[in-house]
């Protein structure tokens, strides 16, 4: 009987069915574990990318000690957005997921999300991240009246390549938000199947910048993204 990895590369030309985007800047002992947890998943199902801002550290020497595994580049970015979307530009697999410096997927995680994969509809595949600094899980299954508040965390989510073809990258206007952002698109866009996968498929540093200063640009731009995408009016107060 094929393997189900084998059966994706068939049908996608030898690829894999995952691209792995790590945006990093200055963070070489956190590059290094989040790098390992992906080296450790089965090498079919996976390519490894990693997009460095600019580091002048011991980042890109961790990344020269890898580098027979995974691709990388480093140049200045405009934010860990920019470098996402460079990413997604210059990989290749019909998936995308992002993984921050310092996060690390959960071992075998890649062949159960490989499971709930559609078969012809775009997909959003999320599930849960065990939140380190929080010491809680994040976050179920999704709702449109949760977007009021959150969204799905980012390490999280697999999305089909196709997403970005309609919907453009993620909006660089957000400094921390944009995968906010994005995520009301996807969630009311009818061209894509929402999949919950119930597993936690990364344990999640947290405590990043989207912590400690305030997306403005977003939080004025959110109440008509979500009366655009959800059609969710904003709650009348009183």
């Amino acid at each position: 009987m094929m393997r189900l990895a084998d059966l994706w590369r068939d049908q996608r030309k030898a690829r894999p069915l995952f691209s792995i985007v790590i945006p990093v800047l200055n963070a070489p002992e956190k590059l290094e574990g989040s790098i390992q947890s992906v080296l450790r998943e089965p090498g079919e199902w996976w390519e490894l990318r990693v997009m460095d801002g600019g580091s002048e550290d011991g980042t890109i020497e961790v990344l020269r000690k890898h580098e027979k595994r995974l691709r990388w580049a480093s140049e200045p970015d405009a934010g860990v957005y920019d470098a996402m979307n460079k990413g997604i530009a210059q990989s290749g697999a019909p998936y995308l997921y992002f993984l921050g410096a310092g996060d690390t997927l959960r071992p075998g995680v890649l062949e159960k999300v490989a499971r709930q994969v559609p078969r012809t509809r775009a997909g959003f595949i999320y599930g849960n991240v065990f939140m380190q600094d929080k010491k809680v899980v994040w976050d179920g299954e999704w709702t449109q009246e949760k977007f009021r508040t959150r969204t799905p965390c980012q390490q999280a989510i697999f999305y089909d390549r196709r997403i970005f073809g309609w919907h453009g990258g993620f909006d660089v206007r957000f400094r921390t938000m944009a995968d906010y952002a994005m995520n009301v698109r996807c969630f009311g866009d009818e061209r894509v199947r929402k999949v919950f996968v119930d597993e936690i498929i990364a344990d999640y540093e947290g405590g990043g910048k989207s912590l400690n200063s305030r997306d403005e640009a977003f939080y004025e731009a959110r109440p008509e993204l979500l009366r655009k995408w959800l059609g969710l009016e904003p709650k009348k107060k009183g």
